[in-house]
């Protein structure tokens, strides 16, 4: 379980099919990627895409489209890239933190949340992992790991203000990162590589192109859900308080963790 402390109430974050612990010490219970709601929780209806990881390496990358399978025989002939399994996440949090949030200022979308990388790091449930050539960082990627299934909590990939040449590499680098990625954490016993969600709504600018991306791994598309039940008197009066304010004062959170923040 991963404990954030929010702004009036203590979360514990349990992942997948994970049930919260006797005298948890939480005031509010997020249950994340739920395969069925929760009775009586604030639920957010969830689509994401998942590889399965059980069978043979030939199987899983059978599955990959062409071109994908093209990219990532390229990138591992030719590139020259190195993979690195971050074995301390604590001491690279910086790093990563600083990596993804230019590439999120580039993009126009939410920073890194530290606070939930520390507490994901604290619980022992982060896994950092980066693709680099010639000692300069192209990809770097984070999960969530919750049993035998990773989550990709947060991806990203150095474009700025570089050629095409080098932006092809990048691109590249960043599929060959993901393959590496299965291959090491098929060797741990994961047997589910959660892609972190799709986009619902393809008609937005990117959302197909990010979506497709996923999908040429052949991966299996899945529906979840995102539940939030209070545990403690604090709990509930503070989630009354928080989604009376999503209602009247400001757009409904998109998420459970974003609500969380």
């Amino acid at each position: 379980m991963i404990l954030v402390a929010g702004r009036g109430a203590v979360y514990g974050e349990l992942w997948f099919e994970e049930d919260l612990p006797p005298d948890a010490g939480v005031d509010i219970a997020v249950y994340r990627q739920r395969e069925a709601p929760v009775p009586d929780a604030w639920t957010v209806p969830f689509l994401s895409i998942m590889t399965d990881l059980s069978g043979d390496a030939d199987a899983i990358q059978g599955r990959f489209g062409k071109d994908c399978r093209y990219k990532i025989r390229r990138a591992d002939g030719k590139d020259g890239l190195s993979m690195e399994c971050h074995a301390d996440p604590a001491s690279r949090l910086d790093e990563f933190g600083a990596f993804f949030d230019a590439f999120a200022r580039e993009k126009g979308i939410w920073l890194a949340d530290r606070r939930w990388l520390a507490a994901a790091c604290k619980a022992g449930q982060l896994a950092l992992t980066s693709a680099s050539r010639g000692g300069e960082t192209l990809a770097w990627h984070a999960y969530l790991i919750s049993g035998r299934a990773a989550w990709l909590q947060y991806t990203a990939s150095c474009f700025r203000n570089r050629d095409n040449d080098f932006r092809a590499l990048v691109g590249r680098a960043n599929r060959w990162l993901h393959w590496r990625e299965m291959l090491r954490f098929k060797e741990m016993g994961i047997v589910r590589y959660d892609w972190g969600g799709l986009f619902e709504d393809e008609s937005v600018p990117g959302n197909a192109g990010i979506n497709n991306f996923k999908r040429d791994f052949g991966g299996r598309e899945v529906r979840t859900y995102d539940c939030t039940v209070p545990v403690t008197l604090r709990g509930r009066v503070w989630l009354g308080l928080r989604n009376w304010r999503a209602r009247n004062l400001r757009p409904a959170p998109a998420s459970v963790q974003e609500a969380m923040r």
